[in-house]
């Protein structure tokens, strides 16, 4: 991402290459996993979306950031996949009864 902002890459276009490329790769599979990080590990998977922010941003606050773009955190974004795929399996489930 580095490379792409000193190639002079828009910040809108980061934002879409961090979105599509970089945060799938940090939520692969969590649905699986989510529930057994550590906090030192939930951290150091926040600290790469806080890097990538400020390679976008600079040097604006991370929470100021992730508030004025109506980013959630990894570990809240996590947290809404599971409850949206519990509830998704639940909705079909009683619609198949």
């Amino acid at each position: 991402m580095k490379q792409l902002r000193k190639a002079g890459v828009s910040k809108d276009d980061l934002m879409f290459y961090y979105q599509s490329v970089v945060q799938p790769v940090l939520e692969y599979a969590c649905l699986c996993w989510h529930l057994n990080l550590t906090k030192e590990l939930a951290k150091q998977l926040d600290d790469v979306q806080r890097r990538a922010l400020h390679v976008i941003f600079g040097n604006i606050p991370y929470d100021e950031v992730r508030c004025a773009c109506n980013i959630p955190s990894l570990a809240e974004r996590r947290l809404e996949l599971s409850r949206t795929f519990l509830q998704r399996n639940i909705r079909d489930n009683l619609n198949a009864v």
